[in-house]
């Protein structure tokens, strides 16, 4: 059982900073640029292209001082 607000979603505003890269050949959202630090993220239904987990890979590399990798699953 899912709430109606599951389904529909939102969008925040904003302008994404990284790039798309392949990760073993895998299509990826690659932001920041830290070798010593690494997160990765694991998209839910709505998938790698959405811009809320974008502008969230952003917050989480500048934030943390990591590279945020952004697989396509």
């Amino acid at each position: 059982m899912s709430c109606e607000n599951c389904k529909k979603g939102f969008q925040w505003s904003g302008q994404s900073v990284g790039k798309e890269a392949k990760l073993d050949n895998i299509d990826t959202y690659v932001t920041g640029d830290n070798k010593d630090a690494a997160i990765l993220i694991i998209t839910d239904i709505f998938g790698w292209t959405l811009p809320n987990i974008r502008l969230l890979a952003d917050h989480y590399a500048k934030e943390a001082n990591a590279t945020v990798y952004v697989p396509d699953m």
